[in-house]
């Protein structure tokens, strides 16, 4: 008998931590679920399992590996294979020295007898992907649990890529115009300084505010550049606090426009995730628990907390997302209906399919928004240097004729 030390949540969501004897690893997962328990760690009390956690985050698969892991092992179980043998075919197919290896991993896993969920716990993977894979394979769903997970991360990555190609060309158009104007203050400027310095007379007062800009440039902005990098490296460290990140996590959602759109995408985020685990026959409350860790809004987090904890005390799902005040109403109507129909896992999914939608579209009329008033910003910043270059040279022509 060996001594194994376990994480893992019970059927209400809590949390519970302790020891178990037993003969095998695999033998100590099926005592823990027999009691009902869904396993997030297991390890032996006296070693650690095969490499340090530097190892295994170094042999994770990336975003896209990951879909296109979970796209090939869907196809290759409904196609009869068998999952020792899908893995091998799928790491034969991989790109990388990398992804090879984390498969083969996961491959010999199995072989020894592990599930492949404990097997993809062993790699950091996500908890819902592990936990979905886990019913899956208790159900002998296994090929359609993948595909959900597979159409799940595609999504997220989809809609990051959407977000990613509208402000690229905002932030290009950004970047080049601070690039122009640093250009004439700190170069263009100071060698026409001497020319004005020279014809004498008196400036404009936009020329005089111009030069004393990039004089203050050139003699301080190796300070700025200094206090600049040691307000974002502040900024970092502050962040590693849970109060600081609630507050600022507060004061965004203070802002007009963008308060509304994160709370869409959370909202989408979170009924995707919890609808996703419904259907894989993760219990309600742990499942809750997993789908509040895909929000990135503590002040929402905290409030998903308190609906779990209500969900646990008899309360429905939509009258515990009522009292928290960040899920939108529509998304408490549907939800509600979807409880008093038996239908809540298909109705979450729905829910998160409409926001998405709603999510981009706004995003879309931001950036449309945005796009002119840079431009025109550039152009007025640019435009202003210019005039404060041009209109001494034409002053001088004047007193010249």
């Amino acid at each position: 008998m060996s001594l194994f030390n376990y994480e893992a949540l019970d059927a209400d969501g809590r949390s519970k931590k302790g020891e178990i004897d037993s003969d095998s690893e695999r033998s100590a997962r099926q005592s823990l679920r027999a009691k009902g328990l869904i396993v997030r760690k297991l390890r032996a009390a006296e070693q650690i399992r095969h490499r340090s956690k530097q190892a295994q985050a170094s042999l994770r698969l990336n975003a896209a590996e990951t879909v296109n892991f979970l796209q090939q092992l869907a196809t290759l179980i409904e196609s009869g294979m068998p999952l020792v043998d899908a893995l091998s075919s799928i790491g034969e197919g991989m790109e990388n020295a990398r992804s090879m290896r984390v498969v083969s991993a996961l491959r010999q896993q199995v072989m020894e007898g592990n599930a492949l969920a404990d097997a993809l716990r062993t790699f950091g993977f996500d908890d819902v992907i592990c936990n979905m894979v886990e019913a899956g394979e208790e159900t002998g769903q296994l090929n359609a649990v993948a595909t959900r997970l597979a159409e799940l991360l595609e999504r997220r990555q989809a809609i990051s890529q959407e977000l990613l190609s509208a402000t690229l060309y905002p932030l290009i158009i950004l970047g080049f115009g601070v690039i122009v104007m640093l250009f004439l203050l700190a170069v263009v400027v100071p060698q026409i300084v001497t020319v004005f310095e020279r014809a004498g007379g008196d400036l404009p007062t936009l020329t005089i505010i111009v030069i004393a800009t990039s004089e203050f440039l050139r003699n301080h902005g190796l300070l700025l550049i200094l206090l600049t990098s040691a307000a974002v490296f502040s900024y970092l460290f502050a962040m590693r606090s849970e109060a600081l990140r609630f507050q600022r996590d507060n004061l965004l959602l203070k802002l007009p426009v963008f308060s509304s759109l994160l709370l869409k995408s959370n909202t989408s985020r979170y009924a995707r995730t919890l609808g996703m685990l419904l259907e894989g026959g993760v219990p309600a409350l742990a499942a809750m628990k997993i789908a509040q860790q895909s929000i990135t809004l503590l002040p929402m987090a905290k409030a998903l907390a308190d609906a779990r904890a209500m969900l646990r005390e008899g309360s429905t799902l939509a009258d515990g997302l009522r009292t928290g005040g960040f899920v939108p109403l529509l998304a408490l109507r549907m939800i509600a209906v979807g409880e008093q129909s038996g239908t809540l896992a298909a109705m979450l999914i729905r829910v998160a399919d409409n926001y998405d939608k709603e999510a981009s579209r706004n995003i879309k009329r931001l950036l449309t928004i945005m796009e002119p008033m840079l431009v025109m910003g550039m152009a007025i910043g640019v435009g202003t240097l210019a005039m404060a270059i041009l209109l001494p040279i034409v002053e001088m022509n004047q007193l010249v004729r």
